[in-house]
Formats: structure tokens, C-alpha cells, sequence
């Protein structure tokens, strides 16, 4: 295997949220995989950041290992934001991961926008850009850990009204940056769906919207730019349920990282579980009449993600059409973006 090369094909860390985790992986070139905990930076145990790659030299706690297939679930002690694990194969390019959930109680949906591989064998990073539902119910310790990600620009991509009506609540040195997708004009954010089929309707065409109109193209334009973080600091997008916009800017980072289109679409409907309790509870405060009109709205459906890349295709021709022409984005940064936010080297073609 070329030097740098990450051999993992498939690899995942599940946190059960009670000291106990579950690592699952797969990387046929490898004959032997050790896995390690990481304890606090510079000690063992204890409270720690969460930084990403690179954040720093960290204890390493040998805790399993197994063939080139494996899962394992292990406990872990000591008390930290975020547990991440090492994954050493005995050739190739090591990969460290953590759940990809923050499981924060008052930021549903917080997740990290990494740990998915490429087509030609790269891993996007954890660690370095996350997505999230709105942050205007963040408790004081949420508050806290998000400062302790190191998390620099949170990109608000909800409009002005939204915001307004429901303000982040963010720690007092923040760099909170507006990023306003859809405009002020009338939206899924302040529209009433009369029907399911209006509300279908309403879904598809702001999907469109994120691609076409002149809003969502400046807003995307400035989250690509503003994701590339080389000082090491990670960033955050978000908007009102971190679903459709907030999806639609994970998919198409995603893909212009070299992502496959049905990776990016099983990252795109996880938001369906991770919203389960904030659809009941939205539900749950509209007469049961107006039920049916407003399911398609808390819906993450895949024909939506869809119709934002069908907007890609008649528009631009192509993904690279829209990262080019649409958005603006030059070789430079996209090279950068690539050079900041992928692990590992493009692993050679089968049978080259």
C-alpha cells in the first residue's frame, strides 16, 4: 500500500453514553488494526477539549485490536467533551474518529459534518466543521463545550426574522457571522403551508432556491470560504432545524470533497433521527387540524435533496459547474479547502 494511504474502507466509534463505546471498522489491506483511546491532552484522563486532527499531543490509551474487520465494544473511564479513537492499521495512514453525534440536549442535530471516505479513498476530518439545528436553547455547559471545540465563525444561515425571533445564545466572545440563504422575501422560514401538498411544493422549490437564487449562492459561497480553517480552529453552520439549509450546505460540501452522492445522501436523512423528539414537540404545540400540512416541513425526504441536485444540473451542467460558476470558487480555494478539510492520499485505481 503507498505511504499515506488510509486502508479503512468503513469505520464508525458509537458513544452509548455511559462510559461504554463501539468502534467498527474495515480495512481489507490491513492484516492487523490496534485501536486507542485518547485520554486529556498531556495527561491521562480527565476533562478535555475536543480539537480535531492535530489539536495537540494526547495520551493514548491501547483499549483493543483486531484484523483488517472488526467491532469492538470497550469502556473507556475519565470524563471528557468528546471521546476520540485512534485507528492504527499495521500499513497505511492511521485514522482518528469519535462519534460523529455531540449529543447535546439543547442543540438537536449537533454533529459533526466529517468522518465520511471519499470515492478515491480520503476521509474528511473530524473535528473541523460542524452542523447543527438552531442554538437558541443552549444551556451555560453546552455553551461551555462548544468554546472548548474551538470553534471560531458559527455561520447563521437562517433569515433576518428568524434570528431575530430566535436569537443564538452563544458564549460572549463568539464570532458569529450571518449568513442569510434564503433572503427576507417569503420562505419556508416565514410561510404557512396551507396543505402537505403545498408544503411539498414549498420544499422543493427552496431546494431550487438554494442553488439558483442569488442569496443561497453568496451564502454558500461565503460557508466554503469561511470552513477552511488552516489556523486549526473548527467551524459551525446551523439554521433553524439543521436540516435544509444546514443540509444542503453538508451536501455540497461533502461532494465538492469528493464524496459519494449516496454517502452524502445517508448523511443528509440521518437528520431524520437525530429530529425525532423536535418534530413531536413542534407537533405537539399545533392544533392536530394542521398536522398533516406541516409533516412535509419537518420531513427529511430524499426527493428534496433531489430537486437541489437536479437545480445543480439544469443550471450549471455540472457539480463542478456550480462550485465554479455558481459559487464562484477558484482551483486555489477549492484545492485548499481540499488540502484543509481530507485525510490521507488518493489511493491508486484497482488494477493500476
Amino acid at each position: 500500500m503507498a505511504e499515506g494511504v488510509v486502508p479503512f474502507v468503513s469505520a464508525s466509534v458509537s458513544d452509548h453514553r455511559d462510559g461504554r463505546y463501539t468502534v467498527r471498522w474495515s480495512a481489507p489491506g490491513a492484516e492487523r488494526v490496534r485501536i486507542y483511546a485518547e485520554g486529556g491532552e498531556g495527561r491521562k484522563g480527565g476533562e478535555e477539549g475536543a480539537g480535531g486532527e492535530g489539536a495537540g499531543e494526547r495520551v493514548r490509551q491501547a483499549v483493543a485490536r483486531g484484523d483488517g474487520r472488526g467491532k469492538v465494544t470497550v469502556r473507556v473511564k475519565g470524563k471528557v467533551d468528546r471521546r476520540w479513537f485512534r485507528l492504527v492499521p499495521d500499513e497505511g495512514r492511521e485514522l482518528r474518529l469519535a462519534d460523529r453525534s455531540l449529543h447535546l440536549a439543547s442543540a438537536p442535530n449537533f454533529r459533526d459534518a466529517g468522518g465520511h471516505r471519499t470515492a478515491d479513498g480520503r476521509w474528511v476530518r473530524m473535528g473541523k466543521v460542524y452542523r447543527s439545528a438552531g442554538l437558541d436553547r443552549l444551556t451555560a455547559a453546552d455553551r461551555d463545550r462548544l468554546k472548548r471545540l474551538g470553534i471560531a465563525p458559527v455561520l447563521d444561515l437562517r433569515a433576518t426574522s428568524e434570528a431575530k425571533r430566535q436569537p443564538d445564545v452563544l458564549h460572549k466572545d463568539a464570532d458569529l457571522r450571518r449568513l442569510n440563504v434564503l433572503g427576507d422575501g417569503r420562505t419556508i422560514a416565514n410561510t404557512p403551508p396551507t396543505s402537505a401538498r403545498h408544503a411539498r411544493s414549498l420544499m422543493l422549490g427552496s431546494y431550487r432556491d438554494f442553488v439558483t437564487e442569488r442569496t443561497g449562492r453568496d451564502a454558500y459561497r461565503r460557508l466554503f470560504a469561511d470552513v477552511t480553517r488552516p489556523s486549526g480552529e473548527a467551524a459551525l453552520y446551523h439554521c433553524t432545524a439543521g436540516k435544509d439549509r444546514t443540509g444542503w450546505a453538508s451536501a455540497a460540501l461533502l461532494t465538492a470533497l469528493g464524496v459519494p452522492r449516496s454517502t452524502v445522501t445517508r448523511d443528509y436523512l440521518a437528520s431524520s433521527a437525530y429530529l425525532t423528539g423536535y418534530n413531536e414537540q413542534a407537533l405537539h404545540h399545533l392544533p392536530a387540524s394542521q398536522h398533516g400540512a406541516y409533516k412535509p416541513m419537518l420531513a427529511v425526504r430524499k426527493e428534496y435533496l433531489d430537486s437541489a441536485f437536479a437545480a445543480v444540473r439544469a443550471e450549471y451542467g455540472s457539480f463542478d459547474g456550480y462550485l465554479k460558476k455558481g459559487l464562484k470558487l477558484g482551483a486555489g480555494q477549492l484545492a485548499a479547502l481540499r488540502d484543509e478539510l481530507l485525510v490521507g492520499k488518493a489511493a491508486e485505481p484497482a488494477g493500476s
